[in-house]
């Protein structure tokens, strides 16, 4: 549930706020002066402000200054009239969230708040290491006792306190974003702000405006100056997602920030310092990209003062006991259900599969096993087949079809296939390749493992189109929001762009 402090004193603008945000995904919270406002502020501790710039007894852009100065974690939308905006973008240097322009309609503010409550979870949920117990109830701990994991966490240690850039390395679904948050909580920046932005699920022209910002009239569809994150985050952390996946454009914008921190706006000429820590995370192999041109070593050596590497779930032994117990707990609670304990049985089987989707995919296979779950103890019959079958499946959650992953190697015979031609050949070839491997792998989920892939090629990309509008994209998909919500989760696709008003 996300609380939300609505700062306005016209009534109008309460009731369309209170009618896109219901009960029970959000509890509003209404302040119609500024004083009342701060006092909401206080004693809610709201994890999103939508702040109106003109209040009966106080400027908007003061009350921002003292909500800032209480807590900077708090993400601040503001809410701007046309002639106000010089001073929304005002605030948004000082290190506001976003705001948005009067008149708006739901289907504009909803994403946006949506973002900002995504925002305010990863800095106001901290992610603790195993050792400090004293805010285990209310944090993310980390989870694991082999020797790897040990080592990630005399890193974070060693490296947190210090201002220096660090790089995380390891297959997706490790937990990367976990270790980042938890260098950020132990660090001394931990009171400011942290933002997070996946660098393979924004296109090169967004990402550059998502990072820097841009200046009004820079390229079509640039009605407004927009303020980037390191602008917008400075003094604080910037966690930079998937960056293996950045274009050499936008490596070498990243490589001036690292090097003077500072950069110009899309289409400006100002010169902006930032003081922003960066930490960056990767599944792919930069060295081997390095050979092939398709990364900067310059840029490389400048992340790499401090590398943490995560272990994959299939080397981290009794880890995966400990993950699935501590899984059952958190989502028994989260979905009603009374759970007494896992079979000895079935952490074996669990011990014994390969998680090619790492500690993400078991998150879903414990979450799947106590849907079904008619009993008070976890047992094996529970689990999804494939997991139960101890086989690896061929579908690699997180291995994107554009980096090329085939499911079996090109040599591999087709047998027994009739010849099946489409307008793209090359799609053929993929396909039959995919099938070929289900078949052989011995999985009786084709079709569903065939759906599972294509969803996760289908989704980004759609949510590229839309620029992260996901009502827009449920449309084009022909489903609901809440279904695309729900798939978003599933596939581990995260949405960082945030909607401009007006698209």
């Amino acid at each position: 549930m996300t609380k939300l402090l609505v700062v306005d004193d016209e009534q109008l603008i309460l009731d369309c706020i209170r009618y896109a945000f219901p009960q029970p995904d959000y509890t509003l919270i209404t302040a119609t002066t500024a004083a009342n406002a701060m006092e909401a502020f206080r004693s809610e501790s709201p994890d999103v402000v939508l702040l109106d710039i003109r209040l009966p007894d106080m400027s908007g852009l003061d009350l921002f200054h003292k909500f800032h100065m209480a807590d900077a974690r708090v993400p601040v939308i503001l809410m701007t009239g046309q002639g106000t905006s010089g001073t929304a973008i005002q605030a948004m240097q000082a290190g506001a969230f976003e705001y948005i322009v009067k008149p708006f309609v739901p289907e504009t503010l909803i994403p946006l708040v949506e973002s900002a409550a995504e925002t305010s979870r990863l800095m106001r949920t901290p992610a603790m290491l195993p050792s400090d117990t004293s805010s285990a109830a209310s944090a993310d701990v980390l989870i694991g006792n082999c020797p790897a994991m040990q080592e990630v966490y005399r890193a974070i240690g060693r490296v947190a306190s210090q201002n220096v850039t660090v790089l995380i390395l390891g297959e997706s679904g490790t937990g990367k974003e976990v270790i980042a948050r938890a260098i950020y909580n132990y660090s001394q920046r931990a009171k400011q702000p942290f933002l997070a932005i996946n660098c393979a699920a924004i296109p090169e022209n967004l990402l550059e405006s998502e990072l820097f910002g841009h200046e009004k009239g820079s390229f079509s569809g640039a009605e407004r100056k927009r303020i980037g994150k390191f602008e917008q985050c400075t003094g604080g952390t910037l966690f930079l997602d998937e960056i293996g996946d950045m274009t050499s454009l936008m490596q070498t914008k990243i490589l001036r920030v690292l090097q003077d921190q500072q950069f110009e706006r899309v289409g400006g000429n100002e010169t902006i310092r930032t003081d922003v820590r960066l930490i960056a995370a990767t599944n792919r192999d930069l060295e081997e990209m390095i050979t092939k041109s398709e990364f900067r070593g310059d840029l490389f050596y400048r992340l790499n003062v401090y590398t943490i590497t995560l272990p994959p779930l299939r080397e981290r032994g009794d880890d995966v006991a400990l993950l699935a117990e501590h899984f059952c707990r958190l989502f028994a609670k989260e979905l009603g259900k009374d759970l007494s304990g896992i079979a000895t049985e079935t952490i074996n089987v669990l011990k014994s599969y390969h998680w090619p989707g790492n500690v993400r995919e078991l998150q879903s296979v414990i979450k799947h096993a106590l849907l079904e779950a008619t009993g008070p103890v976890l047992v094996p019959a529970f689990l999804p087949d494939t997991v139960k079958n101890g086989r690896r499946r061929v579908l690699e959650n997180d291995a994107p079809a554009r980096e090329g992953s085939d499911p079996v190697p090109r040599e591999t015979p087709i047998p027994n296939m009739v010849a099946c031609h489409t307008d793209n050949d090359q799609d053929s070839t993929y396909w039959s390749q995919f099938i070929v491997g289900c078949i052989q792998s011995g999985t009786e989920f084709v079709y569903d493992e065939a759906l599972h892939r294509m969803e996760r090629q289908v989704i980004p990309l759609i949510l590229q189109h839309t620029d992260g509008n996901q009502l827009r994209a449920a449309k084009l998909l022909g489903m609901s929001r809440a279904t695309l919500r729900a798939k978003c989760r599933h596939h581990g696709i995260t949405v960082d762009r945030i909607v401009e008003s007006g698209h």
